[in-house]
């Protein structure tokens, strides 16, 4: 088995010593019928304020009683905005000094129709994006989360009668964007 996967611009795959970005990696280990296995590889990347989707192959060959065949499999792997969040308690007095030092560029969502519990809310967008909820009155929370390069965001999650309304803050523009995006997504599919 061989792992081929195409790097952009802000993500690289890292490969053995000597290899170039076209050769593929040896897998480690073979499958037999009935067994699985895992193997784990590691990835370089520039920038998270963006998501990334990089398109790959496992090209692997096949043995049975009539011979072998060459086959291969295509992927996509998905790297949101959302993976790179570290789920970071914070205070509500740090939380409001962090809202007025003015350093925080401000976005929106609104989510229409929705049949959600706001505590089934609060826990999808906890759990999926990885936010803490910093507190909680009636129908109205404030999130907090920290991205691995050290952005924070802040939402204000308010729901209205079978709406969600979402302000964020954060000190990534582009960050805030992409978050809102897959927030908006995850909590659409309900």
């Amino acid at each position: 088995m061989e792992l081929n996967v195409l790097d952009s611009l802000n993500t690289k795959m890292q490969r053995p010593e000597g290899s170039s970005v076209h050769d593929g990696i040896p897998i480690p280990f073979q499958l037999p019928p009935g067994i699985s296995n895992e193997a784990q590889f590691v990835f370089t990347v520039q920038s998270i304020v963006m998501p990334q989707k990089l398109k790959g192959t496992l090209a692997f060959i096949v043995k049975d009683d009539e011979g072998s065949s060459h086959e291969k499999l295509d992927f996509k792997i998905n790297f949101s905005c959302s993976s790179y969040l570290i789920m970071t308690p914070c205070y509500s007095d740090a939380f409001a000094k962090l809202l007025e030092s003015g350093d925080l560029k401000m976005s929106s969502l609104k989510v229409e129709n929705t049949s959600l519990s706001f505590h089934h809310l609060l826990a999808k967008i906890c759990f999926y994006h990885h936010f803490t909820v910093v507190e909680r009155v009636d129908s109205c929370a404030s999130m907090y989360s920290r991205s691995i390069q050290g952005h924070h965001t802040c939402l204000l999650v308010k729901m209205g009668d079978k709406s969600i309304s979402i302000d964020g803050k954060c000190n990534e523009a582009a960050l805030l964007s992409s978050l809102l995006s897959e927030i908006k997504a995850t909590l659409s599919e309900s």
